[in-house]
């Protein structure tokens, strides 16, 4: 039983440990007082500390059930539910990593994709605007360009998004429309040249992806949209940036 109490106490206070890392981590980063680097490195130690107190809120849960004893009930609780809350997005981030190929740079339309223009410049250590399709990249056991990828894998995403009967200038207000309900920071527009350009921070670390979408005549009587979302830092964006692309075609 002093086993029992001990494991739920110890949880309790690793758990205490691994949300300050925690929350150190991400304010540290969204309050610009670490690169995010550093930041991640903090919160990959939070995770560790968080599976150390979701193992020792599990062995009580052991003991509590095998002794039919509630000896530390409450710190076991709110231990083992709490590193459960903690882990998750952390987790959820890695799987999606695993899941979606090493790229930071997304488009649907990997042979002529949109460009930049008034998101083209860069500070010094922010990945270069140009899109690179013939980056070698290990997916799902194969090998080969980031754009092959795309459209092998994501084919539904690939597709022409292009409407008969719609013209360029109605398509173009609609996409506009649809970006701003996604919440995304509007830079520049330009309806002439049919390009729209915003950006979007990740949830937590704040950390900001570049967006262009291009709008084109397609045909005598329709329109095409193409839209590309890239990261401005970091080789691997953890399928946020292929997520992003595919909410807003859902959204339009």
């Amino acid at each position: 039983m002093r086993f029992q109490l001990l494991a739920a106490q110890l949880a309790l206070a690793t758990l205490l440990l691994a949300l300050v890392a925690a929350l150190l981590a991400v304010g540290g980063v969204r309050l610009g007082l670490m690169p995010f680097g550093s930041g991640f490195s903090i919160m990959t130690a939070a995770t560790v500390l968080g599976l150390l107190a979701l193992a020792m809120a599990l062995g009580w849960l052991f003991c509590a059930l095998k002794s039919n004893h509630g000896a530390g009930k409450r710190a076991g609780l709110i231990a083992l539910l709490g590193s459960l809350a903690l882990l998750f997005p952390p987790l959820h981030t890695v799987y999606l990593g695993m899941t979606s190929p090493a790229i930071h740079d997304a488009t649907t339309n990997p042979e002529d994709p949109p460009q930049f223009v008034a998101l083209a410049k860069r500070q010094p250590g922010m990945n270069p605007p140009a899109y690179d399709g013939n980056m070698q990249i290990t997916f799902q056991g194969e090998t080969n360009t980031a754009a092959y990828m795309l459209h092998t894998y994501y084919a539904a995403l690939t597709k022409p998004y292009a409407r008969l009967l719609t013209s360029k200038e109605k398509l173009f207000a609609h996409a506009l429309d649809t970006a701003r309900r996604m919440g995304w920071t509007i830079v520049d527009t330009s309806e002439k040249d049919g390009r729209i350009e915003a950006t979007d921070k990740s949830f937590w670390f704040g950390q900001t992806a570049d967006i262009v979408i291009r709008v084109q005549t397609a045909g005598a009587l329709g329109a095409r949209l193409d839209i590309r979302s890239q990261s401005e830092q970091g080789m691997r964006d953890f399928g946020s940036n292929i997520a992003r692309l595919t909410a807003y075609l859902k959204a339009l």
